[in-house]
């Protein structure tokens, strides 16, 4: 049984063309898990819609306080101290906590699915786990095709799109850079138990996923466009050009935003050791003690530590930018 997660909110205008792709697989033993974020327009109704048209292949259910999904009492949530998930990862963490089936998918409200998406994505799967093992955690990730809102396409491959190298799935690459989608994804049972609870704080749902199956599993690219990934206004997040000179230039003026979003790095690999350290092997804890310490080190010192540890994103530029953007602690 494939159980696919959609994390939903107000998702009215794309949930039910998405919502026919993944019914209309040729794979049929699929399973649908729908939570909704509170949407204020019809997304709720269109959802249990098809939970009625669908008995027994299509659940719905309203999605708690964030809060409750990271274990935290309310007033916990209202302290300073208390980091947030983002709404749609917490979401999607809710969801995983309530997942049961032998593989799980998850998918976003806006992308709709080539029809053998589920197919090809087993065909590898299968393969994988006769290499590794079913009791081995195992995440696929899938190339995809960037469209537009009317399903125009942009471009034909979403990693090349992105300047995304997939074959950086090694723990120390994930940690500076996600090369998952979180639409792109399926994972085995054997994974679910490391990524069903919701972490203090992290990037988005699919980096941690992604930092999980690195160290207790394998990570695999399925280069394959299997989905259309929608372009538009609404995304929670958006597909960019990336790694270019004029890329890195832009992201050097915007020094606060920048500034954050490292932090926010640090934050999940700090949450990343804290939540999973006695799992971990003694070579994954240095490397995640490594890369903590590179804000604390000048220059010199952390192109070193990068070059030890081979936290290299997917360009020579993107990496020399990252050593000379860490905020120095």
């Amino acid at each position: 049984m494939i159980t696919v997660l959609v994390a939903a909110y107000q998702g009215e205008k794309y949930l039910e063309e998405q919502l026919d792709s993944i019914l209309n697989q040729t794979v049929t033993d699929i399973q649908v898990l729908i939570s909704d974020d509170g949407s204020t327009d019809g997304t709720w109704e269109l959802a249990r819609q098809y939970a009625a048209k669908f008995p027994g292949r299509v659940h719905c259910m309203r999605h708690p306080r964030a809060e409750e999904v990271s274990g935290l009492e309310p007033s916990d949530a209202e302290s300073p101290a208390a980091e947030k998930l983002n709404p749609a990862a917490a979401n999607f963490f809710w969801l995983l906590s309530r997942a049961e089936g032998d593989y799980i998918m998850l998918s976003d409200q806006d992308d709709v699915w080539r029809e053998d998406k589920a197919e090809r994505m087993m065909f590898h799967m299968r393969k994988a786990e006769k290499k590794w093992g079913a009791d081995t955690p195992i995440l696929l990730f899938s190339d995809a095709k960037v469209v537009d809102r009317e399903l125009q396409e942009i471009a034909p491959s979403f990693l090349k799109y992105q300047h995304i190298n997939p074959s950086r799935t090694s723990l120390n690459e994930i940690l500076v850079e996600n090369p998952v989608t979180g639409g792109a994804v399926m994972f085995n049972a054997a994974l679910l138990p490391y990524v069903s609870k919701a972490p203090r704080q992290c990037m988005m749902h699919d980096w941690w996923i992604a930092l999980a199956a690195s160290c207790f599993g394998h990570v695999q690219c399925v280069k394959e466009p299997l989905y259309s990934y929608r372009q538009h206004g609404s995304n929670t997040l958006g597909a960019k050009r990336t790694g270019s000179l004029e890329d890195m230039r832009e992201r050097m003026k915007r020094g606060e935003q920048v500034r954050e979003q490292y932090e926010r790095m640090f934050t999940q690999a700090s949450c990343f050791l804290e939540q999973f350290g006695r799992q971990l092997t003694k070579q994954q804890r240095e490397a995640l003690r490594a890369y903590l310490s590179l804000p604390c080190q000048r220059l010199r010192g952390r192109m070193k530590t990068v070059r030890r540890y081979h936290f290299y994103k997917s360009s020579r530029i993107q990496t020399a930018a990252m050593c000379f953007t860490i905020p120095r602690r």
